[in-house]
């Protein structure tokens, strides 16, 4: 299944079409393809000798291990037909949240022929990231390696979100070597006969569940302190163009700034002031409104939150350099209140109600962070006050749904599109 784009050879080209993956032989694979998975990780990154004693221990219990990296990768052109589609120079890039597995991992979560759309170096770019884009299959895009150089990438496949964990691509580990070594994010585990006989085997080697290690799996219920994938955060505040400064500081493009951000914006009812997105500030200025009506004013220093909390901010988040992700203070949907008595790390101080009124108005609430960011709120664009969910601090007030687990050892398709989980996405920096 072979057709040509220009010079460049494309195996199972395809893009997305009415819930379908639509190869262009005219054939579909399904837009779903359903097999529990679960993951371990930490708040750092883990150690390759980590990854492999974790693999080896879901190996022991006849599952199946993958390691898996999230690098933010800088794009900085994008052709179509020998014809320039985007072209960034002068160190100005875009990022591009990657999900980095070994092709069988693709192969578990997503069915062969997805798999296959991925070999020899080609990327499944997501669905939103596309759109935003422009983009289609055939585009080559180039991606710069750790060290900045150019490397050329072709779009293999236009995929459902959920195969590139809600960001922008997905390319196998072997693809990524070129652009140089990658932190590893997590274990991912596909094929186990029970969740419980891998959690023990991990218990084992000594990586128990709890404090330093967490566990994610795709039967997990919607966490409303869950952050936006980052093509989700493009698609609905405008796709960042920047370029590092020095440590961890980076310069947003003054076009970018000028026509999204709110210079200056004083609150009324609660006099913060900010520089936030202009997407952002009606949001917080309901949260206020209510939070003062609801005689809670005193709960917010608002003379510590407007000197130290604030904004938009260009920088990192976590991790500096070329694979680093820029923070969403850089987007300015992110602020901070209340820094003094909520560090990161710490235990949140913040009022529980302030915490649901903020989630009501579209919020996410970092105090369940990993680490505790208790300070931070950030714009998901929804209500989040009515998830039912065992959060640590400030649970909302509604009954947390009964879990069903998945069967394990089994595989099915659909053509249908995921529907609990499109909105958002569990990072690996957040949730508990």
């Amino acid at each position: 299944m072979r057709w040509k784009v220009g010079a460049v050879a494309i195996v199972l080209a395809a893009t997305f079409v009415s819930g379908q993956v639509r190869a262009d032989n005219g054939s579909t694979f399904p837009s779903t393809f359903l097999t529990p998975t679960m993951s371990i990780s930490r708040s750092s990154s883990l150690t390759p000798s980590m990854a492999r004693s974790m693999v080896a221990a879901a190996t022991s219990v006849g599952a199946v291990g993958h390691v898996v990296s999230f690098p933010v990768v800088s794009l900085t052109s994008q052709r179509r037909n020998d014809e320039d589609v985007l072209r960034l120079t002068n160190g100005w890039r875009i990022p591009m949240a990657t999900m980095v597995a070994p092709v069988a991992y693709i192969a578990a979560i997503g069915g062969q022929e997805m798999a296959n759309a991925a070999a020899d170096g080609y990327v499944l770019m997501g669905e939103t990231s596309a759109e935003v884009r422009s983009a289609q299959v055939g585009d080559v895009l180039t991606l710069r390696d750790s060290r900045f150089r150019p490397k050329l990438f072709t779009v293999g496949a236009i995929v459902p979100d959920r195969f590139v964990d809600w960001g922008d691509f997905y390319m196998t580990d072997t693809t990524a070597r070129v652009l140089g070594s990658m932190k590893i994010s997590r274990v991912a585990v596909t094929g186990m006969s029970s969740a419980t006989s891998v959690i023990a085997a991990w218990k084992a080697k000594r990586f128990p569940i709890g404090s330093e290690f967490r566990l994610r799996t795709s039967w997990d219920r919607v966490n409303p302190d869950g952050t936006l994938g980052t093509a989700t955060t493009k698609k609905l505040l405008g796709e960042l163009i920047y370029k590092p400064t020095t440590g961890s500081s980076m310069l947003v493009d003054a076009t970018w700034a000028t026509k999204n951000i709110v210079w200056k914006k004083v609150y009324k009812d609660i006099n913060l002031a900010n520089n936030c997105h202009k997407t952002v500030v009606t949001a917080i200025q309901g949260a206020l409104s209510e939070i003062k009506a609801a005689g809670l004013s005193n709960a917010i220093d608002v003379r510590n939150s407007n000197r130290y909390g604030g904004c938009f901010v260009g920088r990192y988040n976590r991790l500096g350099g070329v694979f680093g992700s820029p923070s969403r203070h850089a987007w300015g949907m992110a602020f901070d209140i209340n820094t003094a008595t909520n560090p990161q790390g710490g235990v949140p101080q913040l009022k529980c109600s302030v915490v649901r009124i903020f989630r009501k108005w579209g919020f996410a609430w970092g105090g369940n962070f990993w680490p505790a960011d208790g300070m931070h709120f950030e714009y998901v664009g929804e209500p989040r006050d009515q998830y039912g969910y065992p959060s640590k601090y400030c649970p909302n007030k509604v009954p947390v749904p009964t879990t069903t687990l998945p069967v394990f050892g089994e595989s099915t398709t659909t053509s249908s599109t995921t529907t609990t989980a499109t909105a958002t996405t569990l990072p690996v920096s957040s949730i508990p």
